[in-house]
């Protein structure tokens, strides 16, 4: 599924993968385990730097690498950095601006029509698109973007899909509308569950064709940032084909140069991260 183009090209893409490569080769955290990989941090990256944003909200901190990548990216924006459990981070920014107030709770009535928001939290991403609507955000990125028959929430592509999502059995079933958020952000805490989770992503949501009409009607574009590398099977073990998994064309078929081994290595993180822009 595409809408729309982006303001770049598949070729510019392509052509920043070296550069890409040096810059992860310094990140702080070498290794990332529940954070972004390589795929997702190059296509974060690279979508960051050629927007040129004057302010970035990242909702969904974890220890802290997409921090660093985005000042890399944006040297000169504003990066405000949400998580509702600030504990976890190993790389603390000198210039963000921390929060632990989830993203529908702050005030984001002065930001500018170049303001982008990037989501790594887990939540219902059709209702992140209509709240960034709502504060005036154009430019969405959306790191869990999963496929129809996999993921822990409701994405755009299983929206595209008439898919729906049904919580599974092994997510934590602490929220109810009775528990006030400051309790369960301790318990959370606590437990060492997913720091964003919240009602938003247990809510099951029926398959239908609605969310998808929407989407088409309110998004200038919709883009799938492409796999550096296809491998044959995917992050689940299944077979990695266009019938389960519509993949956008890999940018590079095999490795090349030294620089494409961390891509190849980290292939299987992939998640159809993809960039959105409001009309």
């Amino acid at each position: 599924m595409k809408i729309g183009n982006p303001p770049w090209t598949r070729e510019e893409i392509t052509a920043s993968i070296d550069e890409f490569s040096t810059i992860y080769g310094d990140r702080p955290i070498q290794e990332n385990q529940g954070g972004m990989k390589a795929p997702h941090m190059f296509a974060v990256w690279f979508i960051a730097k050629k927007l040129s944003p004057d302010l970035i909200v990242e909702s969904g901190v974890w220890k802290g690498q997409s921090t660093w990548l985005l000042e890399k990216a944006c040297p000169e924006a504003k990066l405000v950095s949400i998580d509702l459990n600030l504990g976890r981070r190993e790389y603390i920014s000198e210039k963000a601006v921390y929060c632990d107030r989830d993203f529908t709770e702050q005030d984001w009535s002065d930001i500018s029509a170049r303001s982008l928001a990037f989501f790594d939290d887990h939540q219902n991403a059709y209702q992140r698109l209509q709240q960034c609507q709502w504060f005036g955000f154009k430019h969405v990125i959306f790191e869990d973007n999963y496929p129809s028959s996999q993921g822990d929430c409701y994405s755009l592509k299983k929206a595209f899909a008439h898919a729906g999502f049904e919580p599974t059995n092994s997510q934590p079933k602490l929220i109810n509308q009775g528990i006030p958020s400051k309790i369960f952000r301790k318990v959370a805490t606590l437990l060492e569950i997913s720091p964003m989770l919240t009602s938003q992503s247990e809510a099951a949501i029926q398959p239908n064709d609605i969310d998808a009409g929407l989407l088409q009607k309110n998004l200038d574009v919709y883009y799938e940032f492409p796999p550096v590398f296809k491998p044959d099977r995917t992050r689940w073990g299944d077979d990695w084909n266009e019938t389960s998994y519509p993949t956008p064309e890999p940018l590079l078929k095999q490795v090349t140069k030294p620089a494409h081994d961390v891509f190849f290595d980290e292939a299987k993180f992939y998640t159809w991260i993809c960039y959105a822009k409001l009309k």
